[in-house]
């Protein structure tokens, strides 16, 4: 989505934020001066989609099931956080989590693993990596250095006087500050979510301030977050290839943020603070927070707006056909979410070979073994619509992998299902108790093996695609069917599930239609959309549980379930702190749930821990309790 080509500005970016003064200093390698950035747009859009680069991507790590940490996937190496010790320090050092930023330098020289969090390298030496630009960056140190990008961009605006192309000089401001205002509410939203109330910081700060800034409530920094999206929607289209500078590049202005991405981060983070633990870190009461909530409404209803639910042309939800290109496509090709997409991080290299380390080596992965747990495959019910019912595992002679929700088969891999396939051959999985694929290294312990990122048939001998070249994954940011359930959570919490929101928005969509919109794109067998049984939302509570079942169901393994499961305030229930495993023969002639361990979650494990080298440095800003 680049509109020019940065390569020269990278140099100039390495001093820029490793210095305080002088960073816009000339740079030798890149020949450019302040000035010559920030006076035009076509410089200055480089500047800001840097920035964009600082937009952490969970799935360009060491291994792709590594922000899977609710109840979810078995993750059985104790070096990763999901793992069953929670060992929420782990952040701090560990490559194989997204929270992750490494160390700087090698005898003072910038560093780049291959999987590495964001660093920028200034020589390109290839003593210590493969090439120059960036790898992934991590949410703590990745959302300080986007925000002093943008504080940077916004305080040089002034300084943009030539227009670029003979577009308007005022809108090609505006596209820049919009952008500018939404990233800062993006990355503190990314971080506060994670760590609770920080510093919010809007300007660029140099040696000479005073540094002692105390840490806001989370409702404090939802505020400002609501303001700074408020300003980019002002300045933001809804479709960049309608304005005149985005007609210079028409086609490829997908992923630019636009005024339907800032409603829909604006009802997301609305959400977020009305939400059981945010309200109840403020206020003391987990509960709800109604204020909040019908703020949430009112910015999603702007969305559903736009949407083909609410009658708008700009988003829908691609068809059921279609699904898997929300995620994964084939020959090198970018993700074609279509208008089911609404914010997306950039894709850096793009992100093929590294996410397949934790499938089953059968599957071609590297070894992790990583599966999904059974007491969360029992989240995906029939294709009929009705729940799972896990009495079938008293009846041997009913398949229970037969009939489920056709999104199972999307998401889920069972025994005897085809793991690769070409011309001649085909390997079956084998998850039975003794079977190849159960137990030990890179085998599956729950019975279960994963696939929602890439097909299951593709990586067999002799097949036509090679999983590190051609297939490229991505992990979306929020797409259409995610705001749908949050509108209609959002709308059930205030005025129930047949309630007009009418007060909160002028989007007439109640919460159950919002809910039924998600199930009418899947198609079952039959060529129907799945049912929407009435007693899913008979009442207020009937639908929070449908919402909540679903919203595992429709976003399994997208980075979602654990900010779920924490901000229901609900993680520390034993319901949620299950690991069970299924247990069966290879003639199913029996089949069994086991416990294979009990998830360790504490209070604390509500807010992970901030660095108490960062805590230590004054009294004002502290340490999240328990830590």
């Amino acid at each position: 989505m680049k509109i020019l080509n940065l390569t020269v500005l990278s140099a100039l970016f390495f001093l820029l934020f490793t210095s305080c003064s002088d960073y816009l200093d000339k740079s030798p390698a890149a020949g450019l001066t302040e000035a010559d950035i920030f006076k035009s747009f076509d410089k200055f859009q480089g500047f800001i989609e840097d920035a964009y680069d600082c937009m952490s991507d969970p799935m360009n790590g060491n291994n792709s099931t590594n922000f899977n940490m609710g109840d979810d996937i078995l993750q059985v190496s104790n070096n990763y956080m999901p793992s069953q010790n929670s060992d929420y320090r782990n952040w701090e050092t560990s490559i194989a989590n997204y929270f992750y930023s490494p160390t700087t330098s090698v005898n003072g020289e910038p560093l780049k693993f291959n999987s590495n969090p964001y660093i920028i390298i200034a020589n390109g030496s290839t003593s210590y990596t493969s090439g120059d630009g960036y790898a992934s960056l991590g949410y703590w140190d990745g959302g300080w250095l986007g925000i002093r990008k943008v504080n940077i961009a916004i305080a040089n605006l002034d300084k943009m006087t030539v227009t670029y192309k003979d577009a308007p000089l005022q809108e090609q401001k505006d596209l820049i500050d919009g952008q500018a205002h939404f990233l800062r509410a993006y990355f503190y939203f990314q971080m506060i979510r994670i760590w609770g109330g920080l510093p919010y910081i809007k300007r660029v700060l140099s040696p000479n301030d005073d540094l002692n800034f105390p840490r806001l409530s989370y409702f404090a920094c939802s505020d400002s977050i609501e303001k700074d999206l408020l300003y980019a929607i002002d300045k933001l289209p809804v479709n960049w290839d309608a304005t005149q500078t985005g007609q210079i590049t028409k086609g490829t202005n997908e992923g630019r943020l636009t005024k339907g991405a800032a409603y829909a981060l604006l009802g997301k983070a609305m959400l977020y603070a009305g939400s059981p633990l945010m309200n109840g870190t403020v206020t003391g009461n987990y509960t709800y927070n109604n204020d909040y909530l019908k703020k949430s409404i009112k910015y999603f209803g702007e969305v559903i707006k736009l949407s083909a639910l609410g009658g708008g042309t700009t988003y829908d939800l691609l068809p059921w056909s279609n699904y898997s290109d929300n995620f994964f496509m084939f020959a090198k090709k970018i993700p074609a979410r279509g208008k089911e997409g609404i914010l997306n991080t950039p894709n850096i290299g793009h992100l093929r070979r590294c996410q397949i380390g934790d499938f089953l080596t059968s599957m071609g992965g590297f070894g992790s073994g990583d599966g999904p747990l059974e007491n969360y495959v029992q989240y995906f019910g029939m294709n009929d619509g009705t729940a799972f019912n896990p009495d079938v595992y008293n009846t041997p002679s009913i398949n229970p992998f037969a009939n489920r929700d056709p999104r199972f088969y999307k998401n889920i891999v069972y025994d005897g299902r085809i793991l690769t396939k070409n011309a001649t051959t085909s390997k079956k999985a084998e998850f039975y108790i003794g079977g190849t694929d159960r137990g030990g290294a890179g085998r599956s312990d729950t019975g279960y093996g994963w696939q929602k990122f890439r097909d299951s048939t593709i990586y067999g001998a002799g097949s036509s695609y090679n999983y590190s070249a051609d297939v490229n994954r991505s992990l979306p940011v929020i797409r259409l069917a995610d705001v749908y359930l949050m509108y209609s959570e959002a709308v059930n919490e205030v005025y129930g599930p047949t309630g007009d929101p009418s007060a909160s928005t002028d989007c007439n969509v109640k919460a159950w239609e919002a809910l039924k919109a998600v199930r009418d794109r899947v198609i079952t067998p039959a060529g129907t959309p799945l049912p929407l049984p009435s007693s899913y939302y008979a009442d207020q509570n009937s639908l929070r549980e449908s919402i909540r079942r679903e919203r595992a169901v429709e976003l399994a393994f997208e980075n979602i379930r654990w900010y779920d499961l924490r901000r229901w305030y609900v993680s520390d229930q034993p319901e949620y702190m299950r690991m069970d495993v299924l247990d069966f023969d290879a003639g199913h002639t029996y089949f069994k749930v086991r416990s294979f361990a009990k998830k360790i979650f504490e209070k604390k494990h509500f807010w992970m821990p901030i660095k108490d080298t960062q805590t230590q440095l004054y009294s004002a800003f502290s340490q999240n309790p328990g830590w």
